[in-house]
Protein backbone atom coordinates (compact mmCIF):
# COMPACT_ATOMS: atom_id res chain seq x y z
CA UNK A 1 0.00 0.00 0.00
CA UNK A 2 1.51 3.59 -0.76
CA UNK A 3 0.90 4.29 2.79
CA UNK A 4 0.49 7.07 5.57
CA UNK A 5 1.77 8.11 8.68
CA UNK A 6 0.33 6.27 11.97
CA UNK A 7 -1.90 8.20 13.89
CA UNK A 8 -2.69 6.12 16.72
CA UNK A 9 -0.66 8.02 18.69
CA UNK A 10 -0.92 11.85 19.62
CA UNK A 11 2.59 13.90 18.71
CA UNK A 12 3.55 14.28 22.11
CA UNK A 13 3.42 10.61 22.95
CA UNK A 14 5.85 9.20 19.49
CA UNK A 15 9.62 9.51 20.03
CA UNK A 16 12.08 11.34 17.54
CA UNK A 17 12.19 8.66 15.48
CA UNK A 18 8.85 7.71 15.20
CA UNK A 19 7.92 11.67 14.15
CA UNK A 20 10.94 11.56 11.74
CA UNK A 21 9.51 8.53 10.31
CA UNK A 22 6.25 9.96 10.12
CA UNK A 23 7.45 13.24 8.24
CA UNK A 24 8.80 11.00 5.73
CA UNK A 25 5.40 8.95 4.95
CA UNK A 26 3.63 12.62 5.06
CA UNK A 27 5.18 13.48 1.62
CA UNK A 28 3.00 13.66 -1.27
CA UNK A 29 4.23 11.25 -4.11
CA UNK A 30 4.69 13.15 -6.58
CA UNK A 31 2.09 11.10 -9.27
CA UNK A 32 -0.56 8.05 -9.04
CA UNK A 33 0.52 4.75 -10.46
CA UNK A 34 -2.23 4.29 -12.74
CA UNK A 35 -2.47 1.08 -15.20
CA UNK A 36 -1.45 3.71 -18.31
CA UNK A 37 1.66 4.22 -16.49
CA UNK A 38 2.69 1.09 -16.00
CA UNK A 39 1.06 0.09 -19.19
CA UNK A 40 3.49 2.47 -21.21
CA UNK A 41 6.82 1.83 -18.04
CA UNK A 42 6.78 -1.65 -19.02
CA UNK A 43 6.04 -1.38 -23.02
CA UNK A 44 3.02 -4.29 -22.32
CA UNK A 45 2.18 -5.63 -25.89
CA UNK A 46 0.03 -8.29 -24.82
CA UNK A 47 -0.16 -11.19 -22.28
CA UNK A 48 2.46 -12.83 -23.78
CA UNK A 49 5.39 -10.33 -23.54
CA UNK A 50 7.85 -10.57 -21.07
CA UNK A 51 9.01 -7.85 -19.18
CA UNK A 52 11.71 -9.66 -17.65
CA UNK A 53 13.03 -12.43 -19.83
CA UNK A 54 13.84 -16.28 -18.37
CA UNK A 55 16.83 -15.77 -17.50
CA UNK A 56 15.77 -12.23 -15.53
CA UNK A 57 16.96 -9.79 -17.45
CA UNK A 58 15.16 -7.00 -19.61
CA UNK A 59 13.82 -4.54 -17.08
CA UNK A 60 16.55 -3.88 -14.20
CA UNK A 61 14.07 -2.08 -12.00
CA UNK A 62 12.54 -5.57 -11.51
CA UNK A 63 15.64 -7.50 -11.39
CA UNK A 64 14.90 -10.71 -9.06
CA UNK A 65 12.07 -11.86 -11.07
CA UNK A 66 11.88 -13.99 -14.07
CA UNK A 67 9.46 -14.42 -16.85
CA UNK A 68 7.09 -11.32 -15.87
CA UNK A 69 3.81 -10.82 -17.74
CA UNK A 70 1.31 -8.62 -17.34
CA UNK A 71 -2.45 -10.32 -16.61
CA UNK A 72 -4.07 -6.85 -15.93
CA UNK A 73 -2.29 -3.48 -16.95
CA UNK A 74 -1.17 -1.93 -13.91
CA UNK A 75 -2.94 -4.11 -11.43
CA UNK A 76 -1.82 -8.09 -11.71
CA UNK A 77 1.79 -9.73 -13.24
CA UNK A 78 2.47 -13.49 -13.16
CA UNK A 79 6.33 -14.86 -13.41
CA UNK A 80 8.82 -16.56 -11.49
CA UNK A 81 11.30 -16.02 -8.83
CA UNK A 82 15.38 -15.57 -10.70
CA UNK A 83 17.33 -17.70 -8.35
CA UNK A 84 19.15 -19.93 -9.79
CA UNK A 85 20.44 -17.70 -12.87
CA UNK A 86 21.02 -14.82 -10.36
CA UNK A 87 24.25 -12.64 -11.04
CA UNK A 88 25.16 -12.10 -7.49
CA UNK A 89 23.21 -14.48 -5.10
CA UNK A 90 22.98 -18.13 -7.16
CA UNK A 91 21.17 -20.65 -5.24
CA UNK A 92 18.40 -23.63 -5.83
CA UNK A 93 15.42 -22.41 -8.33
CA UNK A 94 13.23 -24.25 -4.84
CA UNK A 95 12.68 -20.79 -3.36
CA UNK A 96 10.73 -17.57 -2.80
CA UNK A 97 11.44 -14.49 -4.54
CA UNK A 98 15.38 -13.21 -3.41
CA UNK A 99 15.80 -10.27 -0.97
CA UNK A 100 16.38 -7.73 -4.35
CA UNK A 101 13.17 -9.00 -5.83
CA UNK A 102 11.39 -8.00 -3.33
CA UNK A 103 12.83 -4.56 -2.97
CA UNK A 104 12.92 -3.57 -6.44
CA UNK A 105 8.86 -4.39 -6.86
CA UNK A 106 8.40 -2.02 -3.66
CA UNK A 107 10.13 0.46 -5.49
CA UNK A 108 8.30 -0.26 -8.66
CA UNK A 109 5.20 0.83 -6.85
CA UNK A 110 3.81 -3.27 -5.95
CA UNK A 111 1.54 -3.59 -3.33
CA UNK A 112 1.32 -7.53 -2.70
CA UNK A 113 3.83 -10.60 -3.95
CA UNK A 114 2.20 -13.70 -3.81
CA UNK A 115 4.37 -16.79 -3.45
CA UNK A 116 2.07 -19.81 -4.93
CA UNK A 117 4.27 -23.05 -3.28
CA UNK A 118 5.20 -23.72 0.26
CA UNK A 119 8.92 -24.61 -0.03
CA UNK A 120 11.61 -22.08 1.85
CA UNK A 121 9.09 -19.43 2.23
CA UNK A 122 10.37 -19.09 6.15
CA UNK A 123 13.60 -17.33 4.56
CA UNK A 124 11.72 -14.67 3.02
CA UNK A 125 10.81 -11.51 4.77
CA UNK A 126 7.01 -10.47 4.96
CA UNK A 127 7.04 -6.97 3.97
CA UNK A 128 9.15 -4.24 2.75
CA UNK A 129 9.29 -0.90 2.80
CA UNK A 130 10.90 1.41 1.06
CA UNK A 131 10.87 4.60 -1.35
CA UNK A 132 8.83 4.37 -4.46
CA UNK A 133 9.16 5.56 -8.34
CA UNK A 134 6.84 8.38 -7.84
CA UNK A 135 8.25 10.07 -4.95
CA UNK A 136 6.25 9.04 -2.13
CA UNK A 137 6.89 5.53 0.25
CA UNK A 138 5.69 2.40 -0.23
CA UNK A 139 4.77 -0.96 1.56
CA UNK A 140 5.10 -4.20 0.37
CA UNK A 141 3.50 -7.31 1.81
CA UNK A 142 4.62 -10.52 0.55
CA UNK A 143 2.27 -13.70 1.11
CA UNK A 144 2.10 -17.10 0.73
CA UNK A 145 -1.07 -19.06 -1.10
CA UNK A 146 -1.14 -22.45 -2.64
CA UNK A 147 -2.33 -22.19 -5.87
CA UNK A 148 -4.33 -25.80 -5.58
CA UNK A 149 -7.01 -24.62 -2.47
CA UNK A 150 -9.47 -22.75 -3.23
CA UNK A 151 -9.73 -20.68 -0.33
CA UNK A 152 -6.68 -19.02 -1.74
CA UNK A 153 -7.55 -19.01 -4.59
CA UNK A 154 -10.79 -16.44 -3.47
CA UNK A 155 -8.14 -14.25 -1.15
CA UNK A 156 -5.35 -13.68 -3.93
CA UNK A 157 -8.12 -12.86 -6.74
CA UNK A 158 -9.73 -10.82 -3.75
CA UNK A 159 -6.19 -8.87 -3.92
CA UNK A 160 -6.17 -8.58 -7.64
CA UNK A 161 -9.66 -6.88 -7.12
CA UNK A 162 -8.53 -4.53 -4.60
CA UNK A 163 -6.01 -3.43 -6.63
CA UNK A 164 -8.05 -2.89 -9.54
CA UNK A 165 -10.57 -0.96 -7.61
CA UNK A 166 -8.96 0.76 -5.07
CA UNK A 167 -6.55 3.89 -6.62
CA UNK A 168 -4.19 3.51 -3.32
CA UNK A 169 -3.21 0.00 -4.11
CA UNK A 170 -0.68 -0.87 -6.38
CA UNK A 171 -0.28 -3.90 -8.63
CA UNK A 172 -0.21 -7.71 -7.43
CA UNK A 173 2.72 -9.99 -8.98
CA UNK A 174 1.77 -13.74 -8.38
CA UNK A 175 5.08 -15.95 -9.04
CA UNK A 176 6.28 -19.21 -9.52
CA UNK A 177 9.86 -20.90 -9.12
CA UNK A 178 9.92 -20.41 -13.59
CA UNK A 179 6.69 -18.71 -14.11
CA UNK A 180 5.03 -21.27 -16.07
CA UNK A 181 2.76 -23.51 -14.30
CA UNK A 182 1.38 -22.45 -11.15
CA UNK A 183 1.48 -18.50 -12.03
CA UNK A 184 0.12 -19.10 -14.57
CA UNK A 185 -2.75 -20.85 -13.50
CA UNK A 186 -4.01 -17.74 -11.80
CA UNK A 187 -2.91 -16.16 -14.61
CA UNK A 188 -5.71 -18.04 -16.11
CA UNK A 189 -8.30 -17.59 -13.93
CA UNK A 190 -7.62 -13.80 -12.99
CA UNK A 191 -8.51 -13.50 -16.82
CA UNK A 192 -12.05 -15.70 -16.42
CA UNK A 193 -12.47 -13.56 -13.36
CA UNK A 194 -12.05 -10.06 -14.42
CA UNK A 195 -11.43 -10.19 -18.75
CA UNK A 196 -14.53 -12.41 -19.70
CA UNK A 197 -12.71 -15.13 -20.50
CA UNK A 198 -14.33 -18.49 -21.13
CA UNK A 199 -13.03 -21.90 -20.05
CA UNK A 200 -10.92 -22.44 -23.50
CA UNK A 201 -9.43 -19.15 -24.06
CA UNK A 202 -7.43 -19.20 -20.32
CA UNK A 203 -6.68 -22.62 -21.04
CA UNK A 204 -5.28 -21.34 -24.22
CA UNK A 205 -3.67 -18.63 -22.17
CA UNK A 206 -1.87 -21.28 -19.91
CA UNK A 207 -0.40 -23.08 -22.31
CA UNK A 208 0.96 -20.56 -24.29
CA UNK A 209 2.54 -18.87 -21.22
CA UNK A 210 4.19 -21.93 -20.21
CA UNK A 211 7.28 -21.73 -22.76
CA UNK A 212 6.45 -25.07 -24.17
CA UNK A 213 6.93 -26.62 -20.80
CA UNK A 214 3.59 -28.43 -20.46
CA UNK A 215 4.20 -31.52 -22.53
CA UNK A 216 3.32 -33.94 -19.69
CA UNK A 217 -0.02 -35.98 -18.49
CA UNK A 218 0.31 -33.96 -14.78
CA UNK A 219 -0.26 -30.96 -16.26
CA UNK A 220 -3.61 -31.81 -17.65
CA UNK A 221 -5.09 -31.34 -13.40
CA UNK A 222 -4.50 -27.54 -14.04
CA UNK A 223 -6.62 -27.46 -17.46
CA UNK A 224 -9.41 -29.02 -15.45
CA UNK A 225 -8.76 -26.54 -12.62
CA UNK A 226 -9.17 -23.60 -15.14
CA UNK A 227 -12.13 -25.38 -17.19
CA UNK A 228 -14.09 -25.49 -13.79
CA UNK A 229 -13.47 -22.07 -12.36
CA UNK A 230 -16.58 -20.21 -12.03
CA UNK A 231 -16.33 -16.63 -11.39
CA UNK A 232 -16.56 -14.64 -8.12
CA UNK A 233 -19.82 -12.66 -8.24
CA UNK A 234 -18.52 -10.60 -5.35
CA UNK A 235 -15.07 -10.06 -6.99
CA UNK A 236 -17.23 -8.73 -10.77
CA UNK A 237 -15.73 -5.40 -11.82
CA UNK A 238 -17.51 -2.79 -14.59
CA UNK A 239 -16.85 -3.47 -18.19
CA UNK A 240 -15.15 -0.17 -18.44
CA UNK A 241 -12.44 -0.68 -16.10
CA UNK A 242 -11.98 -4.35 -17.54
CA UNK A 243 -11.35 -2.71 -20.90
CA UNK A 244 -8.64 -0.62 -19.72
CA UNK A 245 -6.79 -3.36 -17.71
CA UNK A 246 -6.98 -6.36 -19.58
CA UNK A 247 -4.43 -7.11 -22.18
CA UNK A 248 -4.74 -8.83 -25.45
CA UNK A 249 -3.62 -12.02 -26.46
CA UNK A 250 -0.77 -11.79 -29.24
CA UNK A 251 -1.80 -10.86 -32.63
CA UNK A 252 -0.33 -14.01 -34.36
CA UNK A 253 -0.07 -17.31 -32.65
CA UNK A 254 2.43 -19.20 -33.32
CA UNK A 255 2.49 -21.93 -31.21
CA UNK A 256 1.47 -25.72 -31.52
CA UNK A 257 1.02 -25.94 -27.80
CA UNK A 258 -2.74 -24.60 -27.95
CA UNK A 259 -5.45 -27.14 -26.50
CA UNK A 260 -7.83 -28.41 -27.44
CA UNK A 261 -10.57 -31.28 -26.18
CA UNK A 262 -13.73 -33.50 -27.14
CA UNK A 263 -15.55 -30.80 -25.43
CA UNK A 264 -14.87 -27.80 -28.60
CA UNK A 265 -16.55 -30.49 -30.81
CA UNK A 266 -19.48 -30.28 -28.53
CA UNK A 267 -19.77 -26.39 -28.63
CA UNK A 268 -17.23 -25.13 -31.15
CA UNK A 269 -17.63 -27.38 -34.14
CA UNK A 270 -16.71 -24.94 -36.41
CA UNK A 271 -13.56 -24.04 -35.03
CA UNK A 272 -11.94 -27.47 -36.04
CA UNK A 273 -11.34 -28.34 -39.79
CA UNK A 274 -11.66 -31.97 -40.88
CA UNK A 275 -8.52 -33.70 -40.43
CA UNK A 276 -8.08 -32.80 -36.92
CA UNK A 277 -7.44 -34.84 -34.63
CA UNK A 278 -8.37 -34.64 -31.04
CA UNK A 279 -6.68 -36.59 -27.51
CA UNK A 280 -9.60 -38.09 -25.17
CA UNK A 281 -7.08 -36.57 -22.23
CA UNK A 282 -9.38 -38.71 -19.59
CA UNK A 283 -9.41 -41.54 -21.62
CA UNK A 284 -6.41 -44.10 -20.56
CA UNK A 285 -5.57 -47.31 -20.48
CA UNK A 286 -3.29 -49.54 -18.10
CA UNK A 287 -0.03 -51.22 -18.96
CA UNK A 288 -1.12 -54.03 -21.69
CA UNK A 289 -5.32 -53.20 -20.93
CA UNK A 290 -7.44 -52.33 -23.71
CA UNK A 291 -10.46 -51.41 -21.16
CA UNK A 292 -11.67 -50.04 -18.49
CA UNK A 293 -14.63 -50.29 -16.50
CA UNK A 294 -17.50 -47.38 -16.44
CA UNK A 295 -17.21 -45.97 -20.32
CA UNK A 296 -20.31 -44.66 -19.78
CA UNK A 297 -19.59 -42.30 -16.84
CA UNK A 298 -16.02 -41.20 -18.52
CA UNK A 299 -16.45 -37.45 -19.42
CA UNK A 300 -14.54 -37.66 -22.75
CA UNK A 301 -17.04 -40.63 -24.18
CA UNK A 302 -20.04 -38.66 -23.06
CA UNK A 303 -18.88 -35.67 -25.13
CA UNK A 304 -17.96 -37.43 -27.65
CA UNK A 305 -20.85 -39.64 -27.92
CA UNK A 306 -22.88 -36.02 -27.47
CA UNK A 307 -20.63 -34.91 -30.38
CA UNK A 308 -21.99 -37.36 -32.83
CA UNK A 309 -25.86 -37.48 -31.98
CA UNK A 310 -25.94 -33.29 -32.29
CA UNK A 311 -24.02 -33.54 -35.45
CA UNK A 312 -25.44 -35.98 -37.97
CA UNK A 313 -22.90 -35.54 -40.51
CA UNK A 314 -19.95 -36.19 -38.36
CA UNK A 315 -17.43 -39.02 -38.76
CA UNK A 316 -14.73 -39.73 -37.05
CA UNK A 317 -12.01 -42.23 -37.00
CA UNK A 318 -10.93 -43.54 -33.30
CA UNK A 319 -6.84 -43.85 -33.24
CA UNK A 320 -5.55 -46.10 -30.56
CA UNK A 321 -1.91 -45.74 -29.56
CA UNK A 322 0.80 -47.27 -27.03
CA UNK A 323 3.31 -46.38 -25.10
CA UNK A 324 6.89 -48.05 -27.08
CA UNK A 325 7.22 -50.76 -24.48
CA UNK A 326 7.39 -54.18 -26.04
CA UNK A 327 7.36 -55.07 -30.16
CA UNK A 328 5.66 -52.95 -32.17
CA UNK A 329 3.78 -55.22 -33.98
CA UNK A 330 2.23 -56.47 -30.59
CA UNK A 331 2.00 -52.72 -29.89
CA UNK A 332 -0.04 -51.67 -33.18
CA UNK A 333 -2.28 -54.84 -32.04
CA UNK A 334 -2.52 -53.65 -28.49
CA UNK A 335 -3.50 -49.91 -30.18
CA UNK A 336 -6.30 -51.83 -32.32
CA UNK A 337 -7.87 -53.14 -29.51
CA UNK A 338 -8.03 -50.22 -27.60
CA UNK A 339 -9.57 -48.44 -30.20
CA UNK A 340 -11.87 -51.25 -30.67
CA UNK A 341 -12.96 -50.95 -27.48
CA UNK A 342 -14.18 -47.03 -27.83
CA UNK A 343 -15.68 -47.89 -30.71
CA UNK A 344 -18.09 -50.76 -29.84
CA UNK A 345 -19.24 -48.30 -26.74
CA UNK A 346 -20.00 -45.89 -29.11
CA UNK A 347 -21.72 -48.83 -31.35
CA UNK A 348 -23.75 -49.88 -28.14
CA UNK A 349 -24.82 -46.69 -27.94
CA UNK A 350 -26.44 -46.62 -31.49
CA UNK A 351 -24.09 -44.72 -33.34
CA UNK A 352 -24.39 -46.21 -37.15
CA UNK A 353 -21.32 -47.84 -37.62
CA UNK A 354 -20.90 -45.94 -41.30
CA UNK A 355 -19.99 -43.16 -39.18
CA UNK A 356 -17.13 -44.46 -36.84
CA UNK A 357 -13.92 -46.36 -38.07
CA UNK A 358 -11.03 -47.45 -35.94
CA UNK A 359 -7.42 -48.13 -36.35
CA UNK A 360 -4.29 -48.84 -34.23
CA UNK A 361 -1.48 -47.07 -34.83
CA UNK A 362 1.12 -48.02 -31.82
CA UNK A 363 3.80 -46.40 -30.30
CA UNK A 364 3.76 -43.99 -33.75
CA UNK A 365 3.16 -40.31 -32.90
CA UNK A 366 4.70 -40.17 -28.93
CA UNK A 367 2.82 -37.19 -27.59
CA UNK A 368 4.92 -37.41 -24.05
CA UNK A 369 8.49 -38.68 -23.46
CA UNK A 370 8.29 -42.87 -23.01
CA UNK A 371 11.50 -42.54 -20.86
CA UNK A 372 9.73 -42.38 -17.46
CA UNK A 373 6.91 -44.04 -16.33
CA UNK A 374 5.00 -40.83 -15.14
CA UNK A 375 4.93 -39.67 -18.52
CA UNK A 376 4.90 -42.75 -20.70
CA UNK A 377 0.80 -43.60 -19.44
CA UNK A 378 0.09 -40.60 -21.48
CA UNK A 379 0.91 -42.40 -24.53
CA UNK A 380 -0.91 -44.57 -23.86
CA UNK A 381 -4.30 -42.91 -25.39
CA UNK A 382 -7.08 -42.45 -28.28
CA UNK A 383 -7.59 -39.95 -30.79
CA UNK A 384 -10.41 -38.67 -32.98
CA UNK A 385 -10.01 -37.62 -36.24
CA UNK A 386 -12.17 -35.75 -37.94
CA UNK A 387 -13.31 -37.48 -41.47
CA UNK A 388 -15.95 -35.70 -42.06
CA UNK A 389 -18.67 -32.57 -40.65
CA UNK A 390 -21.09 -30.16 -41.47
CA UNK A 391 -19.45 -27.18 -44.08
CA UNK A 392 -19.06 -24.54 -42.64
CA UNK A 393 -18.98 -21.06 -44.56
CA UNK A 394 -15.29 -19.88 -44.29
CA UNK A 395 -15.78 -16.40 -46.03
CA UNK A 396 -15.67 -14.54 -43.37
CA UNK A 397 -12.96 -15.17 -40.65
CA UNK A 398 -12.69 -13.66 -36.99
CA UNK A 399 -9.85 -11.32 -36.39
CA UNK A 400 -9.69 -11.87 -32.47
CA UNK A 401 -7.25 -9.06 -31.90
CA UNK A 402 -10.30 -6.60 -33.00
CA UNK A 403 -13.16 -8.25 -32.75
CA UNK A 404 -14.14 -7.26 -36.19
CA UNK A 405 -15.27 -9.52 -39.25
CA UNK A 406 -12.28 -9.42 -42.05
CA UNK A 407 -13.24 -11.36 -45.38
CA UNK A 408 -9.88 -13.16 -46.86
CA UNK A 409 -10.06 -13.96 -50.75
CA UNK A 410 -13.84 -14.77 -50.26
CA UNK A 411 -13.85 -16.41 -53.50
CA UNK A 412 -11.70 -19.32 -52.76
CA UNK A 413 -13.27 -19.53 -49.28
CA UNK A 414 -16.59 -19.91 -50.77
CA UNK A 415 -15.76 -22.56 -53.19
CA UNK A 416 -13.41 -24.45 -51.40
CA UNK A 417 -15.05 -28.46 -51.97
CA UNK A 418 -13.04 -31.98 -51.28
CA UNK A 419 -11.78 -34.20 -54.04
CA UNK A 420 -14.96 -36.20 -53.24
CA UNK A 421 -17.19 -34.18 -55.36
CA UNK A 422 -15.30 -34.24 -58.79
CA UNK A 423 -15.94 -38.14 -58.24
CA UNK A 424 -19.47 -37.84 -57.59
CA UNK A 425 -20.95 -35.43 -59.58
CA UNK A 426 -18.04 -33.42 -61.77
CA UNK A 427 -21.01 -31.42 -63.44
CA UNK A 428 -21.78 -29.58 -60.19
CA UNK A 429 -18.13 -28.60 -60.50
CA UNK A 430 -17.45 -25.52 -61.74
CA UNK A 431 -14.16 -24.91 -64.08
CA UNK A 432 -11.70 -22.62 -62.02
CA UNK A 433 -12.80 -24.82 -58.50
CA UNK A 434 -10.04 -25.80 -56.38
CA UNK A 435 -10.68 -29.06 -54.70
CA UNK A 436 -8.64 -29.93 -51.50
CA UNK A 437 -7.31 -33.47 -51.48
CA UNK A 438 -7.99 -33.52 -47.41
CA UNK A 439 -6.30 -36.89 -46.94
CA UNK A 440 -2.96 -35.07 -47.73
CA UNK A 441 -2.35 -33.96 -44.05
CA UNK A 442 1.73 -31.87 -43.77
CA UNK A 443 3.14 -31.74 -40.76
CA UNK A 444 5.27 -28.75 -40.73
CA UNK A 445 8.30 -28.26 -43.37
CA UNK A 446 7.17 -32.10 -44.66
CA UNK A 447 7.38 -32.40 -48.65
CA UNK A 448 6.77 -36.53 -49.03
CA UNK A 449 3.40 -37.40 -50.50
CA UNK A 450 2.19 -39.18 -47.01
CA UNK A 451 1.07 -42.90 -47.18
CA UNK A 452 -2.45 -42.22 -45.99
CA UNK A 453 -3.10 -39.96 -49.21
CA UNK A 454 -1.98 -42.48 -51.38
CA UNK A 455 -5.37 -44.23 -51.71
CA UNK A 456 -7.28 -40.85 -52.38
CA UNK A 457 -4.45 -40.03 -54.89
CA UNK A 458 -4.57 -43.65 -56.95
CA UNK A 459 -8.36 -42.72 -57.08
CA UNK A 460 -7.76 -39.21 -58.50
CA UNK A 461 -5.25 -41.00 -61.07
CA UNK A 462 -7.90 -44.07 -62.25
CA UNK A 463 -10.50 -41.09 -62.93
CA UNK A 464 -7.93 -38.78 -64.63
CA UNK A 465 -6.98 -41.90 -66.96
CA UNK A 466 -11.03 -42.99 -67.73
CA UNK A 467 -11.74 -38.78 -68.37
CA UNK A 468 -8.83 -37.88 -70.82
CA UNK A 469 -10.68 -34.46 -71.49
CA UNK A 470 -9.92 -33.67 -67.82
CA UNK A 471 -7.32 -31.41 -67.17
CA UNK A 472 -6.26 -29.85 -63.84
CA UNK A 473 -3.57 -28.36 -61.73
CA UNK A 474 -1.86 -29.59 -58.50
CA UNK A 475 -1.34 -26.31 -56.30
CA UNK A 476 0.62 -26.85 -53.13
CA UNK A 477 -0.03 -24.08 -49.92
CA UNK A 478 1.40 -23.23 -46.65
CA UNK A 479 0.30 -21.80 -43.54
CA UNK A 480 1.73 -18.48 -42.79
CA UNK A 481 4.89 -19.44 -40.65
CA UNK A 482 8.32 -18.25 -41.76
CA UNK A 483 9.89 -16.47 -44.98
CA UNK A 484 7.52 -16.72 -47.58
CA UNK A 485 9.93 -17.20 -49.84
CA UNK A 486 10.73 -20.56 -48.41
CA UNK A 487 6.99 -21.28 -48.36
CA UNK A 488 6.91 -20.59 -51.64
CA UNK A 489 9.45 -22.82 -52.21
CA UNK A 490 7.84 -25.70 -49.69
CA UNK A 491 4.85 -25.19 -51.57
CA UNK A 492 6.03 -26.01 -54.99
CA UNK A 493 7.75 -29.43 -53.94
CA UNK A 494 4.95 -30.09 -52.15
CA UNK A 495 2.68 -30.00 -55.26
CA UNK A 496 5.39 -31.32 -57.73
CA UNK A 497 5.96 -34.40 -55.55
CA UNK A 498 1.99 -34.82 -55.51
CA UNK A 499 2.32 -34.27 -59.46
CA UNK A 500 4.96 -37.18 -60.10
CA UNK A 501 3.22 -39.30 -57.96
CA UNK A 502 0.24 -38.98 -60.18
CA UNK A 503 2.38 -39.25 -63.36
CA UNK A 504 3.92 -42.59 -62.12
CA UNK A 505 0.07 -44.02 -61.97
CA UNK A 506 0.05 -43.54 -65.39
CA UNK A 507 -2.17 -40.01 -65.77
CA UNK A 508 -0.45 -37.60 -69.14
CA UNK A 509 1.54 -35.13 -68.71
CA UNK A 510 -0.86 -33.11 -70.87
CA UNK A 511 -3.73 -33.10 -68.26
CA UNK A 512 -2.03 -31.90 -64.97
CA UNK A 513 0.52 -29.27 -63.92
CA UNK A 514 1.39 -28.13 -60.61
CA UNK A 515 2.16 -25.10 -58.75
CA UNK A 516 3.16 -23.49 -55.36
CA UNK A 517 1.28 -20.79 -54.12
CA UNK A 518 3.37 -20.65 -50.97
CA UNK A 519 0.51 -19.02 -47.97
CA UNK A 520 -1.75 -16.66 -50.05
CA UNK A 521 -5.05 -18.79 -50.40
CA UNK A 522 -5.51 -19.98 -46.82
CA UNK A 523 -8.90 -21.14 -46.37
CA UNK A 524 -8.93 -21.04 -42.72
CA UNK A 525 -7.43 -18.19 -40.35
CA UNK A 526 -3.38 -18.60 -39.71
CA UNK A 527 -3.84 -16.66 -36.23
CA UNK A 528 -4.27 -20.65 -34.12
CA UNK A 529 -2.37 -23.82 -34.79
CA UNK A 530 -5.94 -25.73 -36.20
CA UNK A 531 -5.89 -22.99 -38.86
CA UNK A 532 -2.39 -23.46 -39.74
CA UNK A 533 -2.65 -27.14 -40.32
CA UNK A 534 -5.91 -26.98 -42.79
CA UNK A 535 -3.84 -23.99 -45.06
CA UNK A 536 -0.90 -26.46 -45.20
CA UNK A 537 -2.46 -28.78 -47.85
CA UNK A 538 -2.86 -29.57 -52.04
CA UNK A 539 -5.58 -28.64 -54.08
CA UNK A 540 -6.75 -29.78 -57.33
CA UNK A 541 -8.04 -27.02 -59.71
CA UNK A 542 -10.10 -27.69 -62.57
CA UNK A 543 -8.95 -26.43 -65.69
CA UNK A 544 -11.45 -27.93 -68.38
CA UNK A 545 -13.88 -30.88 -68.23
Amino acid sequence: TLFAQDDSLSVDEKSPAEKFKDSILSLDPDFYLTPEFYKKRYVEEDLMYKITDNYGNGFDSLYGTRNLRPILHGVAYRGGGNNYFHKENKRNNHNPLPDDGIRNLCQEGFSTSIYLYRENFETAPSNDTCGCINGGWNDLEYYQLDYFDTEHIYEALKLVYDAATNDTVGPVYMHCWNGWHASGLFAALTLRQFCGYDKWEAINDWDLGTDGANNSPRYQKIREMIKDFEPYEDLMITDSLGNTICPPMPKEIDSAELYVDIEHLVYVPESLPVGFSIVLHNVSFGSGQTSFSRPEENVDLINLLKALNDQPELKVELGGYTDNVGSTSKNIELSKKRAKFVYDFLLNKGIDEERITYKGYGPKRPLYSNRYSSTREGNRRIEVKIIDKAKEDYSKLIDESDGEPITEDGDNLNKQQTLDVLFDDIESVETGSSLTISSVDYEPNMVEVPEEAQPDLDKLAEFLKENPEVKGEVQGHTDKSGLEELNLLLSEQRSEAIYNYLITKGVSKNQISFKGYGSDFPIMSNKYQYGKEVNRRIDFKLLSK
